[in-house]
């Protein structure tokens, strides 16, 4: 049995035993409200109310009125009770994260109270008043309903301004990717090389994750575009569980044929469970937990695209006393996935030598724990340590486990210098594809990179409810972070790459204040971000005559938003706020040491300053009526200190390009999103987003590729154009069709069972932009003048419930299709044809002088007609998933 198969049982016992010496804290919000006199509507001091099955309890004040500070994001019973009235409690009180939930109480004065409490269902509030961003929220009963909701990603390109580029990147409200900030349980997860999560994240096992994409508070920093927020469910008060298994079939692309096939199965399985209840034993009712695992292996439609994943979560809370809580965490997490390109960077392709491609290795976990201790009823104090891991590894997959020094033909000279013969062995043309474009035999894509990044973060808050009105946090982080790269290429006799490690410091304090009147609520604050390198670098590559070290880097962030109701179903809220993003390590530590001899050497700045966003919204949201929610954002961001590759200088004949923080970019834009609030079977949301997103370039790497290493190529632009992921319309549509268990409909006089749901996801989105190229990729017009063909998908689930007698548990059958019309999206055409499959290259025998080519031009033309047909340029095809859950 492989290790990940054995963790995979043995990590839950583990956890349980373990957890309650790592612990680690979620994110939460608060319940606030008054309690009336049902018949006068004066409000009652002294009633007591209780967040029934916690130690969450307190008393109205002389108005009536009182609040919960730090409860975690989930589900809750709220009751009230005071003598000469009768008990009430309220069920599926929503709590979000960050967020105040109103729950107010109007209750009878009786005589004699009945010796049970009414029960009620309490209603989400239409309109969050405090929510004074943008901010879309999925919470862990939609996660279950939404079609392939396998990552965390999936559910996030449904949400209002996102957007994904051909290369399945995330963008939001016109930003570049890896601008996007993503948060754990409260804990960043940013892989900060690359600007992604460096963790995956179980969406079955979420309690909320939401995206704040403008306008988000103090206390969360580190990125220009948006916040993902994600916290897990906490452990019930009865053991609950759940064991979810699926598979898959699709369409599979033949590289021999250039077509797609028929549907088939490709092991696209899953098998995953759930577990959460009270810690037996020695804890007793005073500590839960929750754990998940999953195994997930998929073959993959493209060729050589085969992944298996694991990844296990566990969370323990436990009130060691009734003003002390800790909050523990422990994630981990694997994959191993073949890497499928049909034309690397030179336009080599390993299609018929797919043992050529390279592997890569994931590895990835965080753990830690917070406490938190109630310094009163309206004050709370926070800490928290946690640790964060995550790695990748890509080389060859036949030499995987093989460093690159040991790599048949490397070796050096006695300086050190490369002198081996690894790029002439592999690095080339088959004549079997008659020099086309194909490699075979035993070559392989020369490349080896390993990266990985840990940190060690300390942390501190205090909440505080000073009056009925602030609500005030103060908070502090630091980071210890190891980072390291090592990467090298044998493309030519010259290979590029280099080995470095730096350990990088970064803090943070912050200061937030909710001021929450009737009229207006307030979020204002500031933050303060530091970081420090400390890394000698040549101060001019070119003559390296001054040896320097970086300095360190600090910067302020104000932050203001204002909520307003204008009407009793309607609000306005305007944010602004100043949001910087410390750039990626590649772009500070690349090629410190200044090594030009090298093709097109390019050189790191670990001086670059932050990269800064000054962002402007204004804001409607309106109750048009009872079912119906109408929300329209408008907004403005000013981008700049973008970091940019610019040419320094020539060395050798050749070009020397380094980071610079010279790029600069403006998007704006409107969210619409009509919601069909949930009452009875039917539920759903229109999105709708008009985005204009302009710059002087659309990645950091756009210089260095379009302009510096094409001699031959068009110049840098001197104004802004479209960027490449100015998407101008998106459009979603999500409805919701559930029938309850004790429902009973029918058919043709046939009766027809309860308990079934069908769900149908649509996306829209205008075309991408793309420059118009001739033959010889020289610009036929302006840059991102062409745009794409539109792209539209639908995607469905559907889903049926059998309850065991006399019992809560119960089997769940379910069918999920993506892309059910199977649709070929093209997402990606070639810039001199605007063509997805076709390149416009021809065999000429004029090219062939020395007549050992092809016999006929024909013959090599059906491989040119292969090496154009490519498969990435078109979105994924339909696929279909069976799966079966127990729920108990």
């Amino acid at each position: 049995m492989s290790t990940c198969k054995k963790l995979f049982f043995v990590l839950p016992a583990v956890l349980i035993l373990v957890l309650p010496v790592l612990m680690m804290a979620g994110t939460t919000g608060k319940i606030a409200g008054i309690v009336e006199n049902l018949k006068t509507g004066e409000p009652i001091p002294s009633a007591t109310v209780r967040v029934v099955g916690t130690d969450f309890v307190t008393e109205t004040d002389v108005d009536g009125e009182y609040f919960f500070l730090n409860l975690p994001a989930g589900s809750y019973t709220v009751s009230v009770s005071v003598i000469g009235f009768q008990a009430i409690q309220k069920e599926d009180v929503r709590v979000l994260l960050d967020l105040t939930t109103p729950v107010d109480f109007e209750i009878e004065q009786v005589d004699i109270p009945l010796k049970r409490q009414i029960k009620v269902y309490a209603e989400r509030p239409p309109i969050q008043r405090d929510l004074t961003a943008s901010r879309s929220i999925v919470t862990s009963d939609q996660l279950a309903f939404i079609p392939n909701s396998i990552t965390v990603q999936s559910v996030l390109t449904n949400m209002a301004g996102t957007i994904v580029d051909r290369d399945n990147n995330i963008h939001v409200r016109g930003g570049r990717s890896g601008e996007i900030s993503h948060f754990y349980e409260g804990f960043s997860i940013q892989d900060p090389f690359i600007g992604q999560a460096g963790l995956r994240i179980l969406p079955q096992a979420l309690e909320e994750v939401n995206l704040t994409s403008g306008g988000y508070s103090a206390e969360y920093g580190e990125a220009l575009s948006g916040i993902v927020n994600a916290v897990s469910k906490d452990g019930s008060r009865a053991y609950r569980g759940k064991i979810r298994l699926y598979d898959g079939i699709s369409h599979p692309y033949d590289i021999n044929t250039g077509t797609f096939g028929g549907l088939e199965r490709i092991s696209n399985n899953a098998v995953s469970y759930s577990l959460s209840g009270p810690v037996p034993f020695i804890l007793s009712e005073r500590a839960n937990f929750f754990l998940a695992s999953e195994y997930l292996h998929d073959d993959g439609y493209l060729p050589h695209n085969e992944s298996e994943t694991w990844t296990h979560t566990a969370k323990l809370n436990y009130q060691l006393t009734p003003n002390l809580k800790f909050t523990g965490i422990g994630t981990y997490y694997t994959g191993e996935e073949q890497l499928y390109y049909h034309r690397d960077v030179n336009d080599i392709s390993y299609d018929f030598n797919l043992d050529g491609l390279s592997l890569a290795r994931d590895k990835a976990y965080l753990y830690g724990f917070k406490s938190n201790y109630n310094l009163g009823k309206k004050s709370i104090l926070a800490f928290s340590y946690n640790h964060f891991y995550t790695e990748r590894l890509s080389a060859p997959e036949k030499l995987i486990d093989t460093y690159y020094t040991d790599w048949d033909g490397y070796s050096v000279d006695e300086n050190g210098v490369y002198n081996g013969t690894i790029h002439e062995d592999n690095y080339q043309l088959s004549q079997d594809y008659f020099f086309t474009g194909f490699t075979s035999g035993d070559d392989y894509d020369p490349t080896y990179r390993k990266r990985y990044t840990r940190y060690n973060a300390f942390a501190a808050n205090l909440t505080s409810q000073i009056d009925k009105f602030n609500e005030i946090r103060f908070g502090a982080e630091y980071r210890i972070y190891d980072v390291f790269w090592d990467m090298r290429q044998f493309f030519n006799a010259r290979p590029y790459g280099e080995r470095y490690e730096h350990s990088p410091v970064y803090g943070v304090l912050y200061f937030q204040d909710k001021l929450e009147l009737q009229d207006f609520v307030i979020n204002a604050g500031i933050r303060w971000d530091y970081i420090s390198s400390e890394v000698e670098y040549w101060e001019d590559p070119l003559s390296k005559s001054n040896r320097t070290t970086s300095g360190v880097k600090s910067h302020f962030s104000p932050r203001l938003g204002v909520s307003h109701p204008i009407a009793e179903n309607t609000i306005v809220r305007f944010n602004y706020g100043y949001y910087y993003q410390v750039p990626n390590y590649t772009f500070m530590y690349t090629n410190l040491d200044a090594d030009l001899t090298s093709g097109f050497p390019l050189v790191g700045n670990p001086d670059l300053r932050a990269e800064q966003t000054i962002s402007y919204e204004l804001g409607l949201n309106h109750m048009i009526n009872e079912d119906f929610r109408l929300d329209v954002t408008t907004y403005y961001k000013d981008i700049e200190n973008l970091v940019a590759t610019r040419e320094i200088g020539i060395f050798a004949g050749s070009p020397v390009t380094q980071f610079v923080n010279e790029d600069y970019a403006s998007a704006k834009g409107v969210d619409v999103t009509l919601e069909k609030v949930a009452s009875g079977n039917l539920s759903g949301t229109f999105v709708y987003s008009y985005m204009i997103a302009k710059g002087n370039s659309s990645s950091a790497y756009e210089g260095y590729y379009d302009y510096i290493t094409e001699p031959e190529g068009p110049d840098a632009p001197v104004k802004e154009y479209p960027l490449s992921f100015d998407q101008r319309h998106t459009a979603t549509l999500n409805i919701t069709y559930r029938v309850p268990h004790s429902w009973k409909g029918s058919l043709f006089g046939v009766t027809i069972p309860g308990s079934w749901g069908l769900n149908a996801l649509g996306h829209y989105g205008s075309g991408m932009p793309y420059t118009v190229t001739d033959e010889f990729g020289m610009p036929m017009g302006g840059i991102n003048e062409g745009r794409l063909p539109a792209y539209y998908s639908v995607d469905m689930r559907f889903f049926k419930d059998i309850f065991l007698p006399h019992s809560e548990s119960y089997f769940s059958f379910f069918i999920e299709v993506e892309n059910l019309f199977d649709r070929r999206n093209v997402v990606d055409v070639y810039s001199n044809t605007g063509l997805p499959d076709d390149d416009g290259r021809r065999y000429d025998l004029t090219a062939d002088p020395d007549g050992d080519g092809p016999a006929t031009a024909e013959d090599a033309n059906e491989f040119y007609r292969l090496l154009a047909k490519d498969p990435t340029n078109y979105s994924a095809p339909r696929t279909v998933r069976f799966g079966l859950e127990f729920n108990f």
